[in-house]
């Protein structure tokens, strides 16, 4: 999941480099927005802690902040979704 994570940041990553941002159909799976549920899992299992808890935080973090960099707030995202669902790649 991690993994998959991070592919998602440095698709994004690139996609602002390129300034390829795409046609905004609405449709997050669609603009290429949200991939997979990777992150909302990832998010799981650091609220349930445990002893990697930890190190997956840090490691998830650092993809965040990366993430937060390249994007975003969607104005037209449902406020109910998590924080990653509601951005997008700036232009």
């Amino acid at each position: 999941m991690l993994n998959e994570w991070r592919e998602h940041v440095e698709r994004t990553e690139q996609r602002v480099r390129d300034g390829d941002y795409g046609y905004r159909t609405g449709c997050e799976c669609c603009d290429g927005n949200v991939l997979t549920d990777a992150r909302d899992r990832l998010e799981s299992m650091m609220r349930n802690g445990g002893r990697r808890a930890r190190r997956l935080r840090v490691a998830v973090e650092e993809l965040d902040r990366r993430f937060l960099l390249v994007t975003v707030e969607d104005p037209y995202s449902w406020r109910s979704q998590s924080w990653w669902r509601r951005r997008v790649p700036h232009g």
